[in-house]
C-alpha cells in the first residue's frame, strides 16, 4: 500500500512538472505591434506562409532579447523568432526573443514555369489536350476503356500538333 502511495505521488509531481514543458513552442514570423509589455507577431508556416491573424505574447523582465537590446528596439515586419510558454490560463508568453538580422529568400525556381494560357498557345500541347479528350470519349462510347483511348489520342494529338507546327512553318516560309 505504501509503494502505491509513492507511485502515485510520484506520478502527480511528474505530470505537474512536465505540463509546462509541453507547452513550450519556438515560433518564427514578423513584428506585427509591439509595446512595453506585449508583442504581436504574424506567425508563418513551415512553408513560409502566413497564418490570418497575430499571436499576442506578453513580455516580461524574465524575456531574453538577441540581436535588440529590448522589445522597443524592435519594428513592424522585423523577423523574429520567438521561444513561447502557454499558460493554463491560455495567455501566451515570450520566454526569448531573437531578431534574424540577415533573410535571403530564394525562388525554388529560377524561373516560374509557364501558365496555362502559355502551355496552351503551343500547338502540340493544345494537340494533345484535344487528342486526349477525344480519345477517351470515343473509347468510353464505344465499350472500351478510357485511359488507353486518352494515351493513344494524346499521342496521335501531340503528334499532329507537331507535324502542323513543323509543315505549317515550312508552308508560310515559301510563299514569301
Amino acid at each position: 500500500m505504501k509503494n502505491k502511495i509513492y507511485f502515485a505521488l510520484f506520478s502527480l509531481i511528474s505530470f505537474l512538472a512536465f505540463q509546462v514543458a509541453a507547452y513550450a513552442e519556438t515560433i518564427e514570423g514578423r513584428v506585427a505591434s509591439t509595446n512595453p509589455y506585449e508583442l504581436g507577431v504574424v506567425v508563418y508556416d513551415a512553408q513560409g506562409r502566413p497564418y490570418p491573424n497575430q499571436l499576442n505574447l506578453r513580455i516580461d523582465a524574465m524575456t531574453r532579447f538577441q540581436g535588440v537590446s529590448g522589445i522597443m528596439d524592435l519594428r513592424r515586419n522585423d523577423p523574429v523568432g520567438v521561444d513561447v510558454r502557454q499558460d493554463e490560463s491560455g495567455a501566451w508568453h515570450a520566454l526569448a526573443v531573437q531578431k534574424f538580422t540577415d533573410v535571403s529568400v530564394q525562388p525554388a525556381t529560377p524561373r516560374p514555369s509557364p501558365s496555362l494560357r502559355d502551355a496552351l498557345g503551343n500547338p502540340v500541347v493544345r494537340g494533345a489536350l484535344v487528342g486526349a479528350a477525344t480519345g477517351a470519349i470515343a473509347s468510353s462510347a464505344s465499350g472500351g476503356k478510357a485511359g488507353k483511348g486518352a494515351l493513344v489520342g494524346a499521342g496521335v494529338g501531340a503528334a499532329a500538333g507537331l507535324l502542323g507546327e513543323i509543315f505549317g512553318k515550312s508552308s508560310s516560309g515559301d510563299d514569301s
